[in-house]
């Protein structure tokens, strides 16, 4: 397979200078940039699509990565966090998800509450707040910043918890949860069956009506927390009878 490196070793010039130009970035070389294109074509270079995706935030299999999702309406997420947060009190056992909104939690919950957890950005702010807080084993998946796989899976099986918090890519008002990749769906599901209340939360944007192949009923979770539902999904989402609160948001 034919690399970067190769390309750069031919062409006389830095990784760098060759990852930008492929990459589509604009180099003040335009000559150089016409000898790379032309390189690439004669020794056949095929991308790495998974390595690119990720370097431009996002993987094949799991969408957005963690880095990615981590800043986007950050200010949401924790107002949303704190919500969801004065949910819990020191007595009970808290499982949390590998989203980021659930991440903020780390921030906000009562210090001396146990915490299960297969995400990698919940234990080091939440045990530097005095919350136990336990790391499931697994397999690590740098996308996500947490770990699956059956280990987890087994995992959450043997830790039932009061309260679950988890996250999801899609709400589809009318046929439930959506994850992209069966790995992460599948430590939900589990989670879900373990825990004596479950709660939702996530940013508006997450809602849609598209008919989409879910892991789990909307009925699945007793609660969902949002910045706001969008008008056009109110009615389905009410006849789903979850609680809903909203933390408020412009619409």
């Amino acid at each position: 397979m034919v690399t970067i490196k190769d390309i750069a070793n031919t062409a006389g010039t830095s990784l760098s200078t060759v990852s930008r130009v492929l990459n589509g970035i604009a180099i003040r070389d335009k000559t150089l940039a016409e000898k790379i294109h032309k390189i690439a074509e004669q020794m056949n270079y095929q991308p790495n699509e998974a390595g690119r995706n990720l370097r431009m935030g996002s993987d094949d299999d799991f969408g957005p990565v963690l880095e990615i999702r981590s800043r986007q309406d950050v200010n949401v997420k924790r107002l949303i966090a704190a919500e969801a947060a004065k949910m819990v009190t020191a007595r009970d056992v808290v499982v949390l998800d590998s989203g980021s909104t659930v991440a903020q939690m780390a921030f906000h919950l009562p210090a001396d509450v146990l915490v299960y957890t297969n995400s990698l950005a919940v234990v080091q702010p939440a045990a530097k707040r005095g919350v136990h807080v336990h790391l499931a084993p697994g397999l690590y998946v740098p996308a996500m910043g947490a770990v699956f796989g059956q280990e987890t899976e087994d995992y959450f099986r043997r830790h039932k918890s009061s309260i679950y918090f988890l996250s999801s890519a899609r709400v589809d008002v009318r046929t439930g949860l959506f994850n992209l990749n069966a790995t992460t769906y599948n430590v939900k599901r589990v989670a879900l069956e373990h825990a004596s209340r479950k709660v939702l939360m996530v940013h508006h944007e997450k809602f849609c009506d598209a008919g989409l192949d879910t892991f789990a009923p909307l009925s699945s979770v007793d609660m969902i927390i949002t910045d706001f539902v969008p008008d056009i999904f109110r009615d389905p989402v009410s006849q789903s009878g979850v609680e809903v609160i909203e933390i408020g948001g412009q619409q």
